[in-house]
């Protein structure tokens, strides 16, 4: 097997990181502007986390992952930010949004979102 090619789960590891520490960044603060409760932290905090996204579902579809379990985790890792992104977003602009409700369910999905995130890094 050619692992400059095809890599090991480790190696595809290793070259993902910096796109997937970049989502991770962006939740995180995204978090931590939901516990300011502070609108403009939280809607720009929501587009740097969607762009973040889009940047690794660009790059990493094509450094196809030989660990069907890795790229789960990492497929549900990026799912689950997309729609923190988009439900901060709607409960921050829309003005029937139950924002109460909606901040629980980000508080939730941010604590998942975390635990996966801990879960890659010992990979």
């Amino acid at each position: 097997m050619d692992t400059e090619r095809t890599p090991t789960g480790e190696q595809w590891r290793f070259r993902a990181a910096v796109e997937l520490d970049r989502v991770t960044a962006a939740n995180r603060r995204l978090s931590a502007s939901i516990t300011l409760n502070n609108e403009t932290a939280i809607l720009a905090a929501a587009d740097e986390l969607q762009t973040a996204i889009r940047n690794a579902t660009m790059c990493l579809p094509s450094n196809l992952c030989p660990d069907s379990k890795l790229w789960a985790c990492v497929a549900w890792l990026l799912n689950a930010s997309a729609e923190v992104a988009l439900t901060a977003q709607r409960a921050m602009t829309d003005p029937v949004a139950d924002s109460e409700t909606a901040m629980g369910r980000l508080g939730d999905l941010l604590a998942l979102i975390e635990t996966h995130s801990h879960l890659l890094d010992s990979w």
